[in-house]
């Protein structure tokens, strides 16, 4: 986990993303293939996301460590999922766990030009390895440094698909928070869960539309 870091509540997730593109790419590393089908099971309507609650969050890294395990991501490789920790100018301390954003616009998508990543009905970006020459123009187009590479292309997360967790169900990461601080599924319904705990829901600004709620 990086150390704290001083931050008003405002910058937070944009010092959060700075953080995952700074990340030292780690090329020699191969975890298992997560190619996966773009086809769409269940409510082809759906817009799936992410809901990041700092206020609950303890900064465990549970949720580091199941997606880890669930990608088969050997320990001395780039994971999926980072948790970046600021202490904001009043001394509050916050935690943010952060991964692909799933954005309805995703720039990876309209630069790659093997076609190796592709957005589902559903919302979710997946990332066909087997296509990926290796480029990176998705990490250069990428609007939070999200794309990492290993020898078997371009990778990142895939909300589970490739661990065989249906669009439906929780990936691996949600499950694993003992504070319940992150959140996944139906864009509409974690408004309404937002909505209730915090009073206001906006999802995250950007020109590409993230799938991501922040409180």
């Amino acid at each position: 986990m990086k150390p704290a870091r001083s931050a008003t509540r405002r910058c937070v997730l944009a010092t959060a993303c700075v953080a995952l593109a700074s990340v030292a790419t780690l090329a020699s590393c191969a975890p298992s293939d997560s190619a996966v089908s773009s086809e769409v099971s269940g409510n082809k309507r759906a817009r799936y996301g992410f809901w990041m609650d700092t206020r609950t969050c303890v900064g465990c890294a549970s949720c580091v460590a199941a997606c880890r395990e669930a990608s088969d991501t050997p320990d001395d490789c780039e994971a999926r999922r980072k948790l970046v920790s600021y202490t904001f100018e009043q001394g509050q301390s916050r935690f943010v766990s952060v991964s692909c954003m799933h954005c309805a616009h995703p720039a990876c998508v309209a630069v790659c030009p093997a076609g190796a990543v592709s957005k589902r009905e559903d919302g979710i970006v997946a990332v066909d390895q087997s296509r990926c020459i290796g480029c990176r123009y998705c990490r250069e187009a990428c609007p939070f440094g999200v794309p990492h590479y290993t020898s078997l292309g371009m990778d990142k997360c895939d909300c589970c698909l490739g661990a065989g967790v249906k669009p439906d169900e929780e990936p691996y990461c949600v499950q694993a928070c003992p504070a319940k601080a992150l959140h996944f599924g139906e864009l509409e319904d974690l408004r309404r869960q937002v909505e209730e705990a915090a009073g206001k829901a906006e999802l995250l600004e950007a020109p590409t539309e993230p799938s991501f709620y922040l409180t």
